[in-house]
Order: C-alpha cells, then structure tokens, then sequence
C-alpha cells in the first residue's frame, strides 16, 4: 500500500470540522449531536461496507411502482428540505463530497472496504470532536 491521501482526508477533517461548529453553533440538543453522529456513522457506512447491499436493493426496489413512487417522495422531501434548510444543507452537501472523495482516494490506493471504514470514520469523528471543542472556546464565540 502507498501512504495515505492526505490532502482529501485533511478536507474531510476540516468539513466535518466545519459541520460540527455549526451543529455547536446553532444547537445545544443531545438530539442534533445525536443525528450527526449517526448521519457521520451511516455516511461511512453507506460509502464502503454497505454500498453493494444498497445497490442491490435500490435495483430489487425501483422494479415496481410503489418504488419510483417512494423514490419521487423522497426527492420531494429532499429539496423541501435543502430549500427550508439552506445552511444545514449547504454542510451536509460540502460534508458528503468529502467524504465520497476521501472514499475514492482510498479506493485507489487500494484499501478494502474495511480499511477505507476506519480511517474515514476516524477522520470525520476527529473532526466532529475538533469542531466541538473549538465551539467550546470563548476565543472563537461572537459576542
């Protein structure tokens, strides 16, 4: 194996950074740091181990009418969602390109999906904590 893309997983650290600021920012709810652990986890998750399994379902899925029905809804609910939400959209749209190229990085380098699973969910993780602990600092705060 050759060393580690680092250029795309310093970007990954620094848009889960980012993100988590934001979630400090505008939220105290264990809640919200609930949904972005999990979003954080599942994002990994989907991205390496579990892709083949989605695929495979979606395809099973989009089969009948129900499918492309429930898929037109989803999308519905999306662009509601990214237009009502525009910032939190805006982070998790910068977060997940992130990760799909840190993820594509690793691919290339040759890491298995196990691998790739660690050290992205390492990453993002350690960037949540970092950006926590920076909302933390009265340094950073406006006052």
């Amino acid at each position: 194996m050759r060393k580690l893309p680092w250029l795309s997983l310093f970007l990954l650290f620094i848009a889960y950074t980012s993100f988590s600021w934001f979630v400090a920012r505008t939220t105290v709810s264990w809640l919200t740091w609930s949904l972005a652990i999990t979003f954080t986890l599942l994002q990994a998750l989907l991205l390496t181990t579990l892709f083949a399994r989605l695929r495979l379902f979606a395809r099973r899925w989009l089969q009948s009418d129900l499918g492309y029905f429930c898929l037109v809804l989803i999308a519905a609910i999306s662009v509601t969602f990214a237009l009502v939400w525009f910032r939190a959209f805006g982070y998790c749209l910068v977060v997940l390109a992130a990760e799909i190229l840190a993820r594509l990085d690793l691919q290339n380098m040759g890491c298995n999906r196990v691998q790739s699973l660690i050290v992205l969910t390492l990453v993002s993780f350690t960037g949540l904590v970092v950006g926590w602990s920076v909302s933390l600092n009265p340094f950073f705060r406006a006052g």
